[in-house]
């Protein structure tokens, strides 16, 4: 949001061309947000000034009635008394849910893609059984749903984006409880597409504005300390969430760079006919896709670890079960707590650093609109 906030401030020509809105968990929820009211640089401030006025208190609490379920259903099974896992995760949900229900003008998404304001409107949720990412797209009428014949991990449906889609794709696995759409039960759309940069290119992007969540970071941890099992939670979401990033746009850089050198090597004509040639064999004709990734310059966790360190600046005092479960044994670092540290505090600290990011990288996002 500090990205999107900079960019509404000095660059709002950026957001009248942006026409395709893919996201996943965290950022399906904003990005629903702000295409429901158009992506105007209003719609940035009313978002970022919800975030900045969150109270974690009033969005999550722990439930050790959840818990209960979750680790009975286990205990059941290992002395073999049959019995079905609960949908259910470790958090109760229902102030977050009713959060998400309010802040999002469901009913003006498909108007705004009928009007053409938008192309497609996209998010994406991790179908529990298969393990297969789902992509959800409001889009044109006269474009087909977005379709990987040569990846069958990959599923495009045609909806119309409602509250079930959103909390689908923000559902953490066993913090958050798992949400069903039809026949299938969905999680956090993260675990395999954590930033959709292929939905987008599916659904007509010609060029890309990624927001990331993963710094360049080199934390030095206390030698000989065990860290704590938070930090080892925040290491496997790390994992999950975050890394998958990396490889999609080092393979972006690879396929620009081929078109770039093939096209110096045989001329303007390589492009063209190696478009042609690949739809022989049923390939989507690979172009040349200018992008800006902009990432944060700080570690997030460790943002996380700061904030929970000064509990005076945050909008709710933690209750004991909450505070033990975000924060890792010495607080050096709280990756896990940063997935789910829905504060105005940490949200304020996150923004500030997004428009430091945004402003930094000013000459690369000019170059979006050339």
């Amino acid at each position: 949001m500090g990205v999107l906030n900079w960019i509404a401030v000095h660059r709002p020509a950026i957001l009248e061309h942006i026409t395709v809105i893919t996201g996943s968990s965290v950022g399906a929820i904003n990005g629903c947000f702000l295409a429901s009211r158009g992506l105007t640089p209003d719609a940035v401030l009313e978002l970022e000034d919800l975030w900045a006025n969150l109270e974690i208190g009033g969005v999550l609490t722990f439930s050790t009635l959840h818990a209960a379920r979750i680790f009975g259903a286990g205990a059941r099974r290992l002395v073999a008394r049959h019995g079905h896992s609960p949908a259910t995760g470790f958090f109760e949900t229902s102030r977050f849910e009713q959060l998400v229900r309010d802040a999002v003008l469901w009913d003006r998404i498909p108007d705004l893609v009928r009007q053409g304001r938008f192309d497609s409107v996209a998010v994406t949720a991790t179908e529990i059984g298969s393990g297969g990412t789902h992509i959800f797209a409001d889009h044109r009428h006269d474009m087909p749903a977005p379709r990987w014949p040569h990846d069958r991990s990959l599923i495009g449906h045609t909806a119309r984006i409602r509250l079930e889609h959103v909390l689908a794709s923000a559902s953490i696995p066993f913090l958050f409880p798992p949400v069903r759409i039809g026949d299938f039960w969905y999680t956090d759309g993260g675990l395999r597409q954590n930033t959709p940069l292929s939905p987008a290119l599916r659904l007509g992007a010609d060029r890309l504005l990624v927001v990331a969540l993963a710094a360049r970071s080199a934390r030095v941890e206390v030698p000989g300390v065990f860290p704590g099992l938070g930090q080892l939670l925040g290491k496997l979401f790390n994992s999950l969430f975050l890394d998958r990033m990396a490889w999609d746009l080092d393979r972006l850089d690879r396929i620009n760079d081929l078109l770039t050198a093939g096209t110096r090597l045989y001329g303007t004509e390589f492009i063209p006919k190696l478009q042609s040639e690949l739809g022989r064999f049923g390939r989507r004709p690979y172009d040349i896709v200018r992008y800006v990734s902009i990432r944060p310059g700080a570690d997030v966790g460790m943002m996380a670890a700061r904030v929970l360190r000064e509990p005076h600046r945050m909008h709710t005092v933690m209750s004991g079960p909450m505070r033990s479960m975000l924060a890792s044994d010495n607080l050096a670092s709280a990756d896990a707590a940063s997935f789910v540290l829905f504060d105005g505090a940490f949200a304020r600290d996150l923004m500030s650093l997004g428009m430091q990011d945004a402003a930094a990288s000013a000459t690369q996002l000019d170059s979006l609109l050339d």
